[in-house]
């Protein structure tokens, strides 16, 4: 045939006309009249029914060819096969994440309408892997414990620091005003030296602020220091 007419006919002859069918359950099938219908673009309906109407209602109609293989991954919209007609082509898609479990019907074979075509799987949501469960069970187990230790050792922390500060009571005691003149400058001297070494050892602005030490400090300043003024103005 001359090159001219070639490029007349190919000039004249119309492109294909597409049509996308999108699946959501586990089976592939080739669409039957209605579904192709419903599917396709409103300008290329009358084309399609004319298509349709010249194929025989026995024989198939449609040679399949396919877009992924057994054991591929699909996701949303992916085009598993198509299939291909005087000018027409159906894409056939899943509408969501699976799997194309296994073909029923091999490559270049002729189908027609409600043949089966593939299984497909739907992907299930990944649970969380049980080492990763277990792993921040561990780390809870592990804090609580540590609080627990953490929480006995200030514990043992607060009654030494009450001994120490009962026995600077008892001796506080002992310095109160009645003894003889004598005794009274070194009385005063030792009741100012008690009263230094317990205010350096226990007034809580000597630590940061929100220290737990200066908590301490704080309940301990607050029970005693009051009796302390107390020996003082008597």
């Amino acid at each position: 045939m001359p090159n001219g007419l070639n490029d007349v006919l190919n000039f004249f002859r119309r492109a294909d006309i597409t049509v996308r069918c999108a699946y959501r359950g586990t089976t592939l099938v080739v669409p039957d009249r209605d579904a192709l219908l419903d599917a396709c673009e409103a300008g290329q309906r009358r084309r399609l029914q004319w298509v349709l109407a010249r194929q025989s209602g026995t024989a198939p109609a449609w040679s399949l060819e396919w877009a992924k293989a057994a054991g591929d991954e699909l996701r949303a919209r992916d085009v598993v096969a198509m299939l291909r007609a005087e000018g027409v082509v159906v894409e056939l898609a899943y509408a969501q994440r699976g799997v194309l479990a296994e073909a029923l019907v091999e490559s270049g074979a002729r189908v027609g309408a409600g043949t089966a075509l593939a299984r497909l799987e739907r992907r299930a949501k990944a649970a969380a892997p049980a080492s990763s469960t277990t792993s921040v069970l561990k780390q809870y187990v592990l804090r609580q414990r540590q609080d627990a230790e953490t929480i006995r050792s200030l514990q043992a922390e607060l009654a030494e620091q009450q001994q120490v500060v009962g026995r600077l009571g008892d001796e506080l005691a002992t310095l109160r005003p009645g003894r003889a003149p004598s005794e009274g400058a070194a009385v005063d001297l030792k009741f100012r030296r008690i009263k230094h070494e317990f205010s350096k050892h226990y007034h809580p602005d000597a630590r940061p602020s929100g220290d737990a030490e200066r908590r301490r400090r704080e309940r301990v300043f607050q029970e005693f220091w009051p009796i302390v003024e107390e020996i003082e103005r008597s």
